[in-house]
């Protein structure tokens, strides 16, 4: 669970988690040395990845388990509350209101095999006694060999959302606010560098249905009314998405990243329960963080007419 790091400032190319990485790895050799009375390199992929699953879940790197297999489970969870609206003077005025919140956070070792220079590793070393009473042996010339030889670890974050409220009057006006956030950290152990993903997404959508909607034009001296239910809907959503390179003793760069807007108002009509008419627009706009790309406008407005052949 990485939530201890969630909301520290990790979204510009200085990372203080990722300077936690760099630091725990002494930290994390002198304990490798104190149990194995051998010498583990700093950038060896049993160093590594301990302290970077020290540095982004917070935990202690003095605790923390030096095997990449950890085989404790930590829950996620979801919560969904509706009782506000049954509150008061709430109730006379909402029909629902409906408070949303969810956290997920996953680790995985995304590709892993035996070494071939190993070759007592079966079905009696349990995976996760590998860095933890099993550990790497000295080969030739003094060289360390792991019994595993893991590629990447990632470490994927979610709020989805971190807050969302969903609102429904008694009058027929509806109105949805979300925040999300996620975050995908890997780490590469054949170079040590670990790659971030952050995206942060807001949304917005207001709704209000009328019937009986009188227009603004006479037919006949009369003014036209609307029978049926006509809705009206804008959905607005900004959403910011950038992946940073992180190097060790290195700078930081950002490789790859846009700022995507997203306006889109639209009317629909019911003209009986097989035909729908619709008048839509919709604009989108990609703003680049990174000088390699260029910036993106569309622009999109028209006429839907649905029409339903199920009997």
């Amino acid at each position: 669970m990485t939530i201890n790091t969630a909301f520290k400032n990790n979204t510009s190319t200085t990372s203080t988690v990722f300077q936690n990485f760099e630091n725990n790895r002494a930290t994390i050799q002198s304990r490798f040395d104190s149990l194995t009375t051998k010498t583990y390199e700093a950038q060896s992929q049993d160093v590594l990845i301990p302290a970077f699953i020290a540095a982004y879940t917070g935990t202690s790197v003095d605790r923390v388990n030096l095997s990449p297999f950890p085989n404790i489970p930590i829950p996620n969870w979801r919560v969904d509350y509706s009782g506000l609206n049954k509150i008061g003077a709430l109730k006379d005025i909402f029909q629902s209101i409906t408070l949303n919140h969810a956290y997920s956070s996953t680790y995985s070792v995304t590709n892993y095999t035996n070494s071939l220079l190993y070759d007592q590793v079966g079905i009696n070393i349990p995976l996760e006694d590998y860095n933890n009473g099993n550990f790497a042996y000295k080969y030739s010339n003094d060289h360390l060999v792991s019994k595993y030889v893991i590629q990447q670890v990632l470490i994927s974050e979610q709020f989805a959302p971190l807050i969302g409220i969903n609102i429904k009057t008694k009058n027929k006006l509806t109105m949805r606010l979300d925040y999300k956030t996620k975050r995908d950290v890997s780490l590469n152990t054949a170079n040590a560098q670990v790659t971030e993903l952050i995206g942060k997404d807001w949304s917005a959508e207001v709704g209000y249905t009328k019937n009986n909607l009188k227009l603004p034009i006479k037919d006949q001296g009369r003014v036209i009314t609307l029978k049926n239910d006509v809705t009206f809907r804008m959905s607005v959503s900004v959403a910011n998405n950038r992946t940073i390179q992180r190097k060790i003793e290195e700078v930081n760069t950002v490789t790859n990243g846009n700022i995507n807007f997203q306006l889109r108002p639209n009317v629909s009509y019911v003209v009986n329960q097989k035909l729908n008419v619709q008048l839509y627009f919709e604009r989108n706009s990609n703003d680049p963080l990174v000088s390699n790309s260029f910036r993106r406008v569309t622009t999109r407005f028209g006429t839907k007419i649905m029409f339903n052949l199920a009997q």
